[in-house]
């Protein structure tokens, strides 16, 4: 009886590491994602290095859709409908603030369409896939553009 509920449970060790790895390269290949950490905005009452969620994740762009990969396993997909505030641009986070992101991470505060705010932090390399289709918020104090005069 012991074997049979030994094999049992290996089993299923052995098919949840299977779909793991399975979701993981599937996730990979058909979507450009990026690692990053996702916590709500700073806010001065927040230990800044608590606000982050404790493990780091993946996330895509699928057109104005943040697709983040969620669960124990990291085997579902949640998409965030997202929005940015025109005067957002992305923030250079303090040595230390956010961990398993390299020394220089970099952040991006966005809206969910109807319930909040949420930040997301990344290695500053991969700030171009941060900014996806909100690539403005990446072009911070450029000048005006020059206005024709008309006739």
């Amino acid at each position: 009886m012991v074997t049979v509920l030994a094999g049992s449970a290996a089993s299923v060790l052995v098919t949840l590491a299977v779909l793991t790895v399975w979701a993981r390269v599937r996730y990979a290949r058909d979507l450009s994602s990026f690692r990053c950490r996702i916590g709500p905005p700073a806010a001065g009452w927040r230990r800044q290095h608590a606000r982050w969620c404790l493990r780091c994740t993946r996330a895509a762009w699928v057109n104005d859709v943040l697709v983040v990969r969620t669960g124990a396993l990291r085997l579902w997909l949640e998409p965030l409908p997202v929005g940015i505030a025109p005067d957002v641009t992305v923030r250079t986070l303090g040595q230390g603030e956010v961990r398993g992101l390299g020394a220089r991470p970099v952040s991006l505060r966005f809206t969910l369409l109807g319930s909040g705010e949420l930040e997301v932090a990344v290695a500053a390399e991969c700030a171009d896939r941060l900014v996806g289709p909100f690539i403005t918020a990446a072009l911070s104090k450029l000048p005006n553009a020059p206005r024709e005069h008309g006739n």
